[in-house]
């Protein structure tokens, strides 16, 4: 059963959907003030970093996108957004026009001599994407320039309705030199302007080492479930655990006594959204349940 969580504290800690931790705290800061509160037990990251949101106008089939507010902005930002696939970055920036960079995705399947790929866990945005092999020890010679010319079975994720359906795509050229052996290989896509889509998203968000923030967060620990709190220290010499830089932050440590919350203080703040997370991941990972019993 999980250790009593104190009152007032997270103690569930999902994560936010595709977020791949076991346990999450995470928020953001619009002024000065506390941060919530988690218990956890075991490895940790801290991460803290500034966003963008502003709106992100798109054509279908075009690399050339336009910027609400170029304020902040800057090549290699990264975009989340519905209209353009995940890993999407600034590769040219003039005024609010934008030049989108696209990123390359691995995926692993099957392949067979005619240049089918089966067993996909996406299709999403593959149409026309140029496919090389990462390794050479893969066994796989493909021609250069082979490209995805056809989905031939839509890659349908797994939910409550059902198991899911793994992609299917065609190839435009068999591959010169086949795998002895069958099994699934990673292959790389790299994307191209067929994946973006038109739209007005006015919920895009912009990240990267060129947005920052205006404030001073510092993250603090309380060993009486909340009542008393203290600064964190880097290292061993009493530096505290304060961030003002406004560049993004990331650092891990690790924690051995249970009870023991964390949160992230705002101390002060000028300008910019400040977005923190504390997360813990793996099978070392321990974190407050909702249970009242041990």
């Amino acid at each position: 059963m999980g250790i009593p969580a104190p009152l007032g504290v997270a103690a569930s800690g999902l994560p936010n959907a595709g977020d791949q931790a076991n346990s999450v705290l995470s928020g953001t800061f619009l002024g000065v003030g506390p941060g919530r509160c988690f218990a956890f037990r075991g490895p940790m990251n801290f991460a803290l970093w500034a966003s963008i949101n502003t709106t992100l106008t798109t054509t279908n089939g075009s690399l050339s996108a336009t910027v609400g507010s170029a304020t902040g902005l800057g090549v290699g930002a990264s975009i989340n957004s519905a209209n353009v696939p995940s890993g999407t970055t600034i590769g040219v920036l003039v005024g609010t026009t934008a030049t989108l960079a696209l990123p390359i995705i691995t995926l692993s399947g099957n392949i067979n001599a005619s240049g089918v790929i089966s067993g996909l866990e996406s299709t999403a945005n593959l149409l026309g994407a140029t496919v090389t092999i990462p390794s050479t020890r893969e066994g796989i010679t493909l021609l250069s320039g082979t490209t995805v010319t056809a989905i031939l079975t839509q890659a349908v994720a797994e939910n409550v309705n059902g198991p899911g359906t793994k992609g299917i795509v065609q190839l435009s050229a068999a591959p010169t030199v086949f795998p002895n052996q069958s099994g699934q290989f990673p292959f790389d896509f790299a994307l191209t302007n067929s994946a973006v889509t038109t739209g007005i998203d006015t919920a895009a968000l912009f990240t990267g080492a060129g947005v920052t923030f205006g404030a001073t967060v510092q993250l603090e620990w309380s060993f009486d479930g909340g009542s008393t709190w203290l600064p964190c220290n880097i290292g061993g010499g009493g530096t505290l655990a304060q961030y003002n830089v406004g560049t993004p932050v990331r650092v891990t440590f690790g924690e051995p006594e249970r009870n023991i919350l964390y949160r992230p203080n705002c101390l002060a703040y000028t300008s910019g959204t400040v977005n923190y997370r504390i997360s813990t991941t793996g099978a070392a990972a321990e974190s407050l349940a909702i249970s009242s019993s041990i």
